[in-house]
């Protein structure tokens, strides 16, 4: 099955895909997870005008959970995997998974309740509830394969308990188990202010300013302050800045999809 047969496929069955620049995880000028598609018609123009194009998918729309463990700093899968047993975090193997191009995996679970992406839940783990690279795409000539049945979705499984109740309430992980309290550190706030700070540069501007509008819509805030924390985000954080035109396409662009998210 060829890369535009199998994105079709996904396309038939419902799932929201979206291009990506030929090798990369940049999404093509003006795509986003936020204008993911399923109509096969577009899906077809993709390829046929972009040709081999990698492919990135719509989590949120499918209800569906991403545990990204990555091998980073000379850990192994199988060191992280005991790693999240060990804190009482039992990952489920049977259930869709994919191997990245740098060796890591990608467990694919089925949620019911709308929650949000946690970067760095444990060192090497990330949990995505928005967006992700999927088969058949690659990056250096590496690709992202199945390593369960052939790009069968049909074999993903429920999400276990914890992983919803930890995307949704984000409480401490690590924990002194000789008494049971966590352990003092950085929160998920304040790690995501240090994300924001940190930046980041044109291969990623879309993609990231994207995460950092929809959390602070999220939180609940005036879109009027959202608007401007995100032009002050673009112009001191993202280098290059992003136009102000696409700056304004992906704030509307997530305002619209958060209204259209709890109206179905």
């Amino acid at each position: 099955m060829t890369p535009k047969q199998y994105t079709l496929e996904l396309a038939k069955r419902g799932y929201r895909v979206y291009p990506l620049v030929p090798n990369t995880k940049q999404p093509l000028k003006g795509q986003s997870y936020l204008t993911a598609s399923n109509d096969e018609q577009e899906v077809t123009n993709w390829f046929d005008v972009h040709g081999n194009i990698n492919v990135g998918l719509d989590l949120a729309w499918s209800w569906l959970i991403v545990v990204d463990i990555d091998n980073h700093a000379g850990t192994s899968i199988r060191e992280t995997i005991l790693k999240l047993a060990e804190y009482g975090y039992n990952l489920p193997a049977e259930t869709y998974i994919e191997q990245t191009p740098s060796g890591g995996l990608h467990f694919f679970y089925t949620g019911t309740v709308p929650v949000k992406r946690i970067t760095n839940f444990i060192p090497n783990v990330d949990l995505l509830a928005d967006f992700t690279v999927i088969a058949p795409s690659s990056i250096n000539g590496d690709a992202y394969r199945s390593i369960t049945d052939q790009y069968n979705y049909t074999k993903i499984r429920p999400a276990p308990l914890w992983l919803i109740q930890a995307m949704q309430e984000r409480k401490p992980v690590y924990t002194d188990k000789a008494n049971n309290k966590p352990i003092t550190s950085k929160n998920w706030t304040g790690k995501k202010l240090d994300e924001i700070v940190t930046g980041t540069n044109a291969g990623d501007r879309n993609n990231w300013l994207t995460r950092q509008i929809g959390w602070l819509v999220r939180t609940g805030a005036d879109p009027k302050t959202v608007y401007t924390i995100a032009q002050q985000i673009n112009r001191d954080y993202i280098s290059p800045p992003l136009p102000d035109s696409e700056v304004n396409t992906i704030f509307k662009s997530i305002i619209r999809r958060e209204v259209q998210k709890y109206d179905r």
